[in-house]
Order: C-alpha cells, then sequence, then structure tokens
C-alpha cells in the first residue's frame, strides 16, 4: 500500500507527508523534489526556460517511476492530477487523498513562503487561485479521500489520514517479500473496509459469507463499500464446518463465472474459519488465483486461519486434506465483531489462543490466566491476545510459509482433534473445543515419553477448563477408530504418527514417529 497526497500549492502536502513517513515508518518522496534533483533546477526555473509541457512530461515520467513502490508516502505537484495517466499510476495499490484548503489561507502561506509559485506570477494571485481550484474542483474529486487541511497542523491532519485508513490500528505484517499483507486489528474498522480495499483497485467485488453472520453487519459493510464506490455481489453459505466441501466451492466458481468475474477481481472472505477457507481456495483457484481480503469474525478465524494463507475444504476421509497455500492481500480484524459471537465459539477460539503460549511464548500463557476478566469482556485485553497470536503465526509462516518445517509446530493438538472432527462428521465439536482435547492429550502424551513435567501438563488442563473447554476424550468414541482416523491426517506420513509435543510451556518439538501403543494407552486413560 501507499498513500498519495494531493491538492493544490499550499495546501501542505509536503508538511503532512512528512509527518506521515514518520508515524509510519515509511520512506517520503516528494515529486517535485525529485524533479528538481533530476534537473539540477528549480521547477520556477524549469517553467521559465523550458516550459510547463516540458515540465509536465518530467513530471509523468517521475510519477510513473514511484507510483511502483510499496508502503511509502508521496507528496505530489499540485498539476499532477490533471494527467489521468498520473491518477491511474498512482491509484494503483494506493490511496489518493486530497488535501484541500480555503484559497485565502493558501495565499497566505504562499506569501509566507516568499510567493515564488510560477503559476501565480500574476498581479491579483487571489483570483488566479480560485480560478485554477475551480478548474481543478472535477479532478481533484477523484482522490479516495479528502482532508480540509485549512486551520489543523500537519500533524493533526496526518492523524486524521491515520484514522480514515485504520492506520492507527494495532499492525501486524506477514513478511513474504512480494507477497507480504498487513493484519490490522481493532475497533471500528468495518465501517472503514471498502477504502481499506480500494487501493487493490479490483474490477468486481464478492463478498463470501454465509447466512448467519451477513445479516447481521449487512448495513455497516453497505455503507462502508458505497460510500467509496465500490459495487460487490453478495454469495452466502449455510452456516456450518459440514458444508465445507467441493458442492459448495463449485457452486461458489459457478457463480463467479456467470457474474464474469476476472483476473483482477477481488473476494471478501466475511466470516468465520470455514468461510475464511472457503472463500481463500475459490480465490486460489478461480482463474488461477485472484486477490481476497479475510475479514473473520470469529476469535478463532481471527488468532488462526484467517492468518497464513492455508485454504481448503474438507473431506469424509478427513479435515482440510484438499487445499492450497494461498496469501491474502489484507486481513482486517474488527474485535467489535466479537460482540456478536455466541460463548461457546468464543471459547473454541481461546483454544487457539491458549496453544500459541504453549508452542512460543510462556509469559502469553500466564497472561491468559492474569486478564481473563479483562478478555472475557472484550476490554483491551482481546485486542492484546489477538495481536500477539497472530505476531506468533506471523513470525512463524515468514519463515516457513509451505509447513516444511517450523510451521508443523502450529499444528499443536491438531493431530487428534482433527481425528475427533471426522470421526464425527464434524458435527459434534467445534474446531477450537477438538483442538482443546487434542493440545490436552498431546500434554498428556509428551508427559508419558518422558518430555515434558507433569505438572505443566495440569497447568494446560487447567486453563483450558478455565475457559470452559473440553479436556477429555468423549467416552463414545472409540480409541481405536480416533487412532484409525489421525493415520489419514494430512500430517502423517508413510503410515508414521506425528505429533507436535511440549517440552515446556513455551517451547515444543516435532515427532515424527510416536508409538501407537502408547499413543493408545494415554488415550484410554483419558476418556
Amino acid at each position: 500500500m501507499k498513500i498519495v497526497l494531493t491538492g493544490f500549492m499550499g495546501t501542505g502536502k509536503t508538511s503532512v507527508g512528512m509527518a506521515l513517513s514518520r508515524m509510519l515508518s515509511w520512506p517520503f518522496i516528494d515529486t517535485d523534489v525529485l524533479i528538481e534533483e533530476r534537473e539540477g533546477i528549480p521547477i520556477a526555473s524549469i517553467f521559465k526556460e523550458k516550459g510547463e509541457d516540458y515540465f509536465r512530461g518530467v513530471e509523468r515520467s517521475v510519477v510513473e517511476e514511484v507510483s511502483k513502490k510499496k508502503d511509502v508516502v508521496i507528496a505530489t505537484g499540485g498539476g499532477v492530477i490533471k494527467d489521468k495517466r498520473n491518477v491511474d499510476n498512482l491509484g494503483r495499490r494506493g490511496v489518493i487523498i486530497w488535501l484541500k484548503t480555503d484559497p485565502e489561507v493558501i495565499l497566505r502561506r504562499i506569501m509566507a513562503e516568499g510567493g515564488k509559485r510560477p503559476l501565480l506570477n500574476v498581479e491579483e494571485p487571489l483570483k488566479e487561485i480560485n480560478r485554477l481550484l475551480s478548474e481543478r474542483q472535477a479532478l481533484y474529486s477523484q482522490a479516495d479521500e479528502t482532508v480540509d487541511t485549512s486551520y489543523i497542523t500537519p500533524f493533526e491532519a496526518a492523524e486524521e489520514i491515520m484514522e480514515m485508513l485504520s492506520l492507527d490500528k494495532e499492525r501486524v505484517k506477514v513478511a513474504l517479500g512480494d507477497r507480504s499483507y498487513d493484519i490490522a486489528i481493532g475497533r471500528d474498522i468495518l465501517p472503514k473496509l471498502g477504502l481499506m480495499v480500494k487501493h487493490l483497485r479490483p474490477s468486481k467485488t464478492a463478498i463470501i459469507s454465509n447466512k448467519t453472520v451477513f445479516p447481521l453487519y449487512k448495513d455497516k459493510l453497505s455503507a462502508s463499500m458505497k460510500k467509496y464506490g465500490i459495487s460487490y455481489e453478495v454469495l452466502l453459505l449455510p452456516d456450518g464446518e459440514e458444508y465445507k466441501d467441493f458442492l459448495w466451492i463449485y457452486n461458489l466458481l459457478g457463480k463467479l463465472l456467470e457474474a464474469k468475474f476476472d483476473r483482477n477481481s477481488l473476494i471478501i472472505a466475511f466470516g468465520g474459519g470455514v468461510v475464511g477457507d472457503m472463500a481463500g481456495f475459490v480465490a486460489a483457484t478461480y482463474m488461477r488465483g485472484i486477490k481476497y481480503v479475510q475479514v473473520p469474525t470469529t476469535l478463532l478465524a481471527q488468532v488462526d486461519s484467517s492468518v497464513g494463507g492455508k485454504t481448503g475444504v474438507n473431506h469424509p476421509l478427513g479435515k482440510n486434506m484438499i487445499g492450497a497455500f494461498y496469501q491474502p492481500s489484507l486481513v482486517c480484524i474488527d474485535v467489535d465483531t466479537l460482540k456478536t459471537l455466541p460463548k461457546r465459539e468464543f471459547s473454541a477460539g481461546i483454544a487457539e489462543v491458549i496453544k500459541y503460549g504453549v508452542i512460543a511464548d510462556s509469559r502469553f500463557f500466564d497472561y491468559l490466566t492474569d486478564h481473563k476478566d479483562e478478555i472475557l469482556s472484550l476490554g483491551d485485553g482481546i485486542i492484546n491476545i489477538i495481536k500477539r497470536s497472530c505476531e506468533i503465526k506471523a513470525d512463524v509462516v515468514s519463515k516457513d510459509e509451505r509447513e516444511s518445517g517450523l510451521r508443523a509446530i502450529l499444528n499443536f493438538g491438531h493431530t487428534i482433534g482433527h481425528a475427533l472432527e471426522t470421526l464425527t462428521d464434524y458435527k459434534k465439536y467445534l474446531h477450537g473445543e477438538a483442538l482443546a482435547i487434542g493440545m490436552c492429550l498431546a500434554a498428556a502424551l509428551a508427559v508419558r515419553m518422558k518430555i515434558f513435567q507433569e505438572d505443566s501438563a495440569a497447568r494446560i488442563n487447567a486453563l483450558v477448563e478455565e475457559y470452559e473447554l473440553p479436556s477429555n476424550l468423549p467416552k463414545d468414541i472409540s480409541v481405536s477408530e480416533v487412532i484409525k482416523a489421525m493415520a489419514v491426517d494430512k500430517k502423517a506420513a508413510s503410515g508414521r504418527l506425528k505429533f507436535i509435543l511440549p517440552e515446556s510451556i513455551g517451547r515444543v518439538r516435532i515427532e515424527d514417529d510416536v508409538d501407537r501403543e502408547i499413543i493408545k494407552e494415554v488415550l484410554e486413560s483419558h476418556v
């Protein structure tokens, strides 16, 4: 993403741009300064000696060059927006902000600078300012947003832009080179979603959601999209893990084809983990890949499935056995959506959060106990745990995107958890509930193998139960069937059962071949 500041001379593009640059720690580029450096003379001299047409040609070349940069703040000359090619270049993967200022204020600022502006070298500069502003009004209105800088400081204007773009929210970056993306975390993000995705410049947009979640936020989403001129299709799925299959993927792909979506189109995944996984898989496969944005509305999706690019569907023989690694362009997490989340779903999400503490951060594990009330009341604690969970996952994914090694630690608790989901046709347990059981049993297995302390395993069990999650196998499920289901899981290799086992709270290791008799013994003792 890049932020492009446009507007008439004297509106504060340079000073506001420099303030934004400092706030974001992004490079700042002033196209007028670049032009002067390239030509070796001031802009006023370029106008005088070579003419405006020559200047505009140089300006166009500079704009085309800087428009290719990412994570940068660009201040443009006042006339840049006159050329549609400049607007197209700057708007590509960027947001254009029009800095608007009263004519009298513009004149006062220019005179304070010495009044040396080529276009205002006339007898009545205020009259000329009004004429030029009137002439360029329609051009400036092409910008994505407007900030009036007449009576505010550059710092205040920069703060307004930061809030407008939700850049004032907590941010986590998933560093994957050219495919890097941000995770924005905070409150009241949905009303700004339209502007946040507009910089992707989609030819068409589809919101994929489900019939439970979408009606709750339909008006808010519609208002945001309409404000920024984004028309969209709505494709709704039934609510439930049992619908995460090829039949519905085929249905979604057909809807996109019927609506004539092309390779420049965008999918917005709005919902929980099922919606996110399916929408991501559709994005990965439609025309061999189109852009998509994750807007997770459940805690589990916010801390796990929306981040990292794992997409896919279930099969009767195994969970998530069919899919692709395909990264989103952006993840927007509005914690206000958790207010409508059922208590059981919230607890299921906490299971993934507990997982991060066990695999990577013992202090974070302790935080979940010490700040339970603040977390459950959706206070600042909820933002803290979502951010830390995303940081841990982003770090792992950045180092091992396709699970060739390190990323496997994110599967702590999943070997048994996925088996339980498969055996119960994805209907009895929410993913987080099955994961909670899987973590407790993996901890018990580690104790049995003498690589983990019993008191640490008890702490995991206690935290799981404190958040009202199950910790043992149900009595009506056969242990032998659980082991058989684990052998079909994608984490199994050549018939060997792989487990992620804790060595201490905050550190785990990968065991590629765990003895089945030991597994059976541990499972039978935790029914």
